[in-house]
């Protein structure tokens, strides 16, 4: 078959199959749009039935509990009842509208009144007849009132379970179904679901259920299925009429594309044939500049990109797809940036990554009686896979919550932690990591370490009665050993990185806190990473900056020290993630 042929054939057939496809989405789009408004306008009805239901039964139940208290006359309340169930029967020569198709929309099908100790006070079922019952004695719930028997049935199963003493219940006799409401009548208490099941009555004086009919949902489904079908049936017309126009109009102009356009380009294949069977001295002919001549031109070229540039695509698609996967985990790994405060201690966090991605990570958490859980790591490297594993950490730091609760340690936050990163990560990635609990009532934290950075705990005015300081004491002219007048201590305690050893067990050390003590966290990041000369920012500038920024606000003094450390830095990339969190005790 020649190209023109195959031109004219396949163009053809893109018509054919467009006007066929288009036919069908127009369709399947006429069926959406009517199987769309018919389930909105039943969820409408069943939301006005169920709201009708949930109104009224209560109202109800207060309409017949004078007569019930009275115990007197029923007359009353049998009246209330048959003219209630009669109100709103539509159709068929009943009530304001009629129906000239012979059906009956009923509405409320039947209602039910109990005394207190659930006798029969009065009844009403519409049908095709409307059936009350007559006799003066109070006789109890039994197979003579029918469907009505079988819902207070289901009624009474529902209370068992239902928190709420308006208990609704689906029902179905034959091929009818019901949506029914019951309610107890409880006076000089609130009504409740123990007092409807409590076999001796009490304040109880008696129950009402109502039975709505449901079948009118019915009908309207099988109307808009014959109004669907009927449109369905007129745009599979109009497309097939309108598709065969297009189609023959389609195929003239194929057949007149087709010649003129297959000349040049079986040139253009048989040159290319020849190019790839070897033959590299052929050169294609090039009668013009339009598009058959550039692409006669550069068509070696581009058959020998084409692969380069998909497999290139897809790469880099592949990478995109995953950064973008790590970072929207890692977004809801740390905490906002705003400061929080817990009783005394107010704290804030910072972190930025090195990458898109990062290997950092710190939480904290609310805990009982004052005392806040706050913990810090680092992962090996930064990228995409030291951000799974904060993930890992951070769901087991989740899990140690909600299996300890506000008894969580913070030994056993490290334990579960350990555990998590050595399963997920099989020691290619470990984690430093330093878990804290602050107790602000007994202004104490208590701490544990996996071979993290140790914080600072500064205190303005010098150190004083347990005091932590990683300097040791020097000797006085009389040779006793005396405190340095330091101003920073050392929250100093050791243990295995997370992820080394899942055996690791770590241990806990508890230090008091004074009003005015900062407590700094942070990871290796900011002292290490370097500025425009090459040197790195360094603990001692580090320490510098939280003495400067000390009297501000633990928000205030974060947003320092990292504007200080930013500030030297400049625009040299950073060589590792930076993690900061500045707390303040008041």
């Amino acid at each position: 078959m020649s190209l023109s042929i195959k031109m004219i054939v396949t163009t053809t057939a893109l018509i054919v199959v467009t006007v066929v496809g288009s036919g069908l989405l127009n369709v399947i789009n006429v069926r959406k749009t009517f199987d769309s408004t018919t389930e909105q306008q039943i969820q409408i009805y069943r939301s006005s039935r169920e709201r009708s239901g949930e109104a009224f039964t209560p109202v109800f139940a207060r309409a017949v509990e004078p007569a019930l208290i009275d115990k007197g006359d029923d007359i009353p309340t049998r009246s209330l009842v048959k003219s209630t169930v009669t109100a709103d029967t539509k159709g068929s020569g009943r009530g304001p509208d009629y129906d000239a198709d012979g059906k009956t929309e009923y509405g409320l099908r039947f209602a039910l009144v109990l005394d207190g100790n659930r006798n029969v006070v009065a009844h009403c079922f519409e049908d095709t007849q409307l059936k009350c019952l007559d006799e003066g004695t109070h006789p109890p719930v039994s197979g003579v009132l029918g469907v009505t028997a079988q819902a207070w049935d289901a009624a009474l199963k529902a209370w068992e379970t239902a928190p709420d003493p308006l208990v609704r219940v689906d029902f179905a006799s034959g091929e009818t179904k019901y949506r029914v409401f019951a309610y107890p009548v409880i006076t000089g208490a609130p009504a409740t679901a123990a007092a409807a099941l409590a076999q001796d009555p009490g304040p109880r004086q008696g129950y009402v259920m109502l039975g709505y009919d449901q079948e009118p949902i019915a009908w309207f489904e099988a109307s808009a299925e014959e109004a669907k079908s009927a449109a369905v049936r007129r745009a599979a017309l109009y497309t097939a009429g309108v598709g065969a126009l297009f189609t023959l109009i389609g195929l003239v102009l194929a057949i007149l594309q087709g010649l003129s356009i297959t000349r040049p380009i079986k040139q253009l294949a048989y040159r290319a044939d020849q190019i790839a069977r070897g033959d590299l001295r052929t050169r294609v002919e090039v009668k013009g500049t339009d598009e058959i001549g550039v692409l006669g031109t550069n068509f070696n070229f581009m058959a020998d990109q084409i692969k380069l540039l998909l497999e290139q695509t897809a790469e880099k698609a592949r990478i995109e797809q995953e950064i973008e996967v790590a970072r929207a985990i890692q977004e809801t790994l740390v905490p906002a940036s705003e400061p929080v405060r817990h009783g005394t201690l107010e704290f804030a966090g910072f972190y930025e990554p090195a990458e898109q991605t990062g290997g950092d990570w710190w939480t904290w958490h609310e805990l009982a009686n004052g005392k806040t859980l706050i913990v810090i790591g680092d992962v090996t490297g930064h990228g995409i896979g030291s951000a799974m594993i904060t993930a890992a950490a951070k769901a087991a730091c989740d899990v140690a919550r909600y299996v300890h609760g506000d008894d969580v340690t913070v030994t056993r936050v490290l334990e579960l932690m350990n555990q998590a990163i050595f399963e997920a990560a099989k020691r290619r990635f470990v984690m430093t990591c330093f878990a804290s609990i602050i107790d602000t009532k007994a202004r104490t934290i208590t701490f544990a370490n996996a071979a993290h950075n140790f914080p600072y705990l500064f205190r303005a005015g010098g150190p004083g009665q347990g005091w932590l300081d990683a300097n040791p004491g020097q000797a006085s002219s009389s040779g006793r050993a005396e405190p340095r007048q330091s101003e920073f201590g050392s929250l100093m305690i050791r243990g295995n990185r997370l992820g080394d050893d899942p055996a690791s067990t770590y241990e806990a050390k508890t230090t008091e806190l004074r009003a005015g003590d900062v407590i700094v966290w942070y990871t290796d990041g900011i002292v290490e990473c370097e500025g425009t000369s090459g040197e790195e920012y360094g603990e001692k500038r580090f320490r510098a900056s939280v003495k400067r920024s000390s009297a501000l606000s633990a928000g205030e003094m974060r947003d320092a020290i990292s504007a200080d450390a930013h500030s030297f830095f400049k625009d040299r990339p950073r060589k590792d993630d930076i993690t900061l969190i500045v707390g303040r005790m008041s």
